[in-house]
């Protein structure tokens, strides 16, 4: 594994390069694009831990999605050959990377064209947006304080946590449930982007409501859009023991 270094703004890989590496950040933030340069459309912001490039582990396709970095960028790469070395003698390892494939194609599973937000080529100073949860429920407050909890990350994932230690899911915060289940092992995300803050349904059983709005489960469409001041998040049914309040605004 090596280290490489980008410059804001600065082009990662693009569709259609040969797919030789996954990434991991170790400092900075990347932004992955669709439809660049044309009419770039962005997909996701991830920052350091995250992992993007992933399948060049698995297939030797072109790039389908552009990757650039928004701030000074710091990633380690991983060949495929590493890969199959790490799988071999650092199983440990290797399940971080495997958790994030797994994540990433649950995520692009559940998305829709219309729902990502199209952005210019010349980057604008982006938004900082603020997001708070507060628990709305006793249940919510075991996990979550009546001070509330305020995001550190652009991405905030909630599920249910599982009698087993299952190595391939990837959840910030954990609900204990039991049967009838309101909340799935994965259940929904909280998404920041430049642009706008967005609920995803991560592919739940009974879905998500957001402000009224059932998302996922056996309801059309997966994400929908956070406003800006206070919102209502339910995992599952009305009936849910799990719900929470979600403010958000713009940082000045």
């Amino acid at each position: 594994m090596s280290e490489h270094y980008y410059h804001t703004n600065e082009i990662i890989f693009k569709k259609g390069d040969e797919s030789n590496f996954a990434y991991l950040i170790l400092a900075g933030k990347v932004e992955i694009l669709r439809d660049y340069p044309e009419n770039p459309l962005q997909l996701a912001v991830l920052e350091p831990g995250n992992i993007f490039g992933e399948m060049g582990l698995v297939d030797d396709r072109p790039r389908s999605l552009t990757a650039r970095a928004i701030d000074e960028t710091r990633v380690q790469t991983l060949t495929r050959e590493e890969f199959v070395d790490m799988i071999r003698h650092q199983p440990d390892e290797a399940l971080v990377y495997l958790r994030m494939f797994f994540e990433r194609l649950r995520a692009m599973n559940m998305r829709v064209p219309k729902e990502n937000v199209p952005i210019s080529n010349k980057r604008e100073t982006p938004k900082e947006w603020i997001v708070t949860i507060f628990p709305q429920t006793p249940m919510s407050e075991v996990y979550i304080s009546r001070n509330g909890y305020e995001m550190t990350s652009n991405s905030f994932r909630v599920g249910r946590k599982s009698g087993s230690n299952d190595p391939l899911e990837i959840n910030d915060l954990m609900l204990e449930d039991h049967a009838p289940y309101n909340v799935s092992r994965n259940h929904f995300s909280i998404e920041k982007t430049a642009e706008k803050v967005f609920v995803q349904d991560r592919g739940s059983f009974l879905g998500t409501i957001v402000n009224g709005t059932s998302i996922g489960g056996h309801h059309h469409g997966a994400t929908i859009e956070l406003l800006e001041g206070e919102n209502q998040i339910i995992a599952g049914t009305p009936h849910s023991p799990y719900k929470f309040k979600v403010i958000v605004s713009a940082k000045d």
